[in-house]
């Protein structure tokens, strides 16, 4: 009966996880396919220049719509900022993926100097599926970044 039970847990516990990985492996195909459509693309840049405070940001956002649903959001980010006479420099980037516009992926990174961090996002009916950031805050990060999805999207699907 013992061996029956732990047999039995560990198959169900394969078998979740290999959905997960299918659906892991179907987003990354679909994103594939967003990354090398032919769809228009919509741009904006955003000059925030405050050298009282030392401070200077160029934002970028990229944008593909295709019939009323939100394919691809990007929000690159370059700053500049000086504290005591030093200049730091730091890149952010966010993108999210969509399909039919629900959130199916954000992909963020940061670079400072010479070190950069990554975190992918992975989501499925409205909840996180996976992630990779390591970080006792992530599953909130997870969480934040869908309620910013569903704001982003009653803005630009009206």
């Amino acid at each position: 009966m013992k061996t029956t039970l732990i047999i039995f847990f560990i198959l169900t516990f394969f078998g979740v996880y290999s959905q997960d990985t299918l659906k892991i492996r179907q987003i990354d195909a679909l994103l594939s396919q967003i990354n090398t459509s032919t769809l228009p693309i919509h741009r904006d840049t955003l000059v925030q220049d405050h050298p009282e405070i030392g401070l200077k940001m160029t934002t970028y956002l990229t944008m593909i719509v295709n019939g009323g649903e939100l394919i691809k959001y990007v929000n690159y980010v370059n700053t500049t900022m000086i504290e005591n006479g030093v200049t730091r420099q730091m890149t952010t980037s966010s993108s999210f993926y969509y399909d039919h516009n629900k959130l199916i992926k954000v992909e963020e990174y940061l670079l400072e100097s010479d070190k950069k961090k990554t975190a992918d996002w992975y989501y499925s009916g409205d909840k996180p599926l996976y992630y990779t950031l390591q970080s006792d805050k992530a599953e909130d990060r997870a969480t934040l970044l869908l309620t910013m999805s569903k704001t982003m999207l009653k803005q630009i699907i009206k």
